[in-house]
């Protein structure tokens, strides 16, 4: 009866490890289009292409990315200039809290990748800060009020059905097309 018990406590505890092994080795996939799955493996977000199950080519977009957490990951790709492009984008959210401000932080990137030569040829960073403050109204603390604030850095990137790419802020717009022969996003002249 005691080998029994034994055999059957051995048998538990390595289906459990043999779990957690495989729980380990698996690589969640934030995005998947075509042939190409956007992953976070170890401590590096990476482009991965695939043949089949396995993989056969990988870009690192991003070393040491322990602490990013992106959420709403997408692979859009496009055609600019007769090449394929794929533009990877995320979002990380974070939010600082203190005594008297919170601050809700949200940074949307975008990197664009022309993957026959697994070349990066555009990146893009849009941080929005949503600051809530508490503002006291007179020196003994006795009056106070909340004020909203947004503070915006960066640009907002928008990719046009004709290849090219628009960058937006408040005061300005950029155009950025692909010129084919150098392999890279340059900025289109002004008429």
């Amino acid at each position: 009866m005691k080998k029994i018990v034994f055999f059957s406590m051995l048998c538990f505890i390595s289906l459990v490890n043999a779990q957690k092994k495989k729980a380990l080795a698996s690589t969640p996939v934030l995005a998947k289009v075509e042939n190409l799955v956007l992953e976070l493996k170890g401590e590096n977000l990476q482009l991965v292409q695939m043949e089949g199950a396995k993989a056969k080519e990988t870009v690192v977009i991003q070393a040491n990315a322990t602490v990013l957490n992106p959420v709403d990951c997408k692979i859009i790709p496009f055609t600019a200039s007769g090449s394929k492009l794929y533009a990877v984008s995320w979002t990380e959210k974070k939010t600082v809290t203190t005594t008297d401000k919170t601050e809700e932080i949200t940074t949307v990137t975008h990197a664009i990748y022309e993957w026959a030569n697994k070349k990066q040829v555009f990146f893009n960073i849009q941080v929005t800060n949503n600051i809530t403050e508490k503002v006291y109204l007179d020196l003994n603390k006795n009056a106070s009020e909340t004020q909203m604030r947004v503070r915006r850095e960066g640009y907002e990137l928008v990719i046009n059905p004709n290849g090219t790419v628009t960058q937006k802020n408040k005061t300005s717009t950029l155009t950025w097309t692909f010129d084919a022969t150098k392999k890279e996003m340059v900025q289109a002249k002004k008429k």
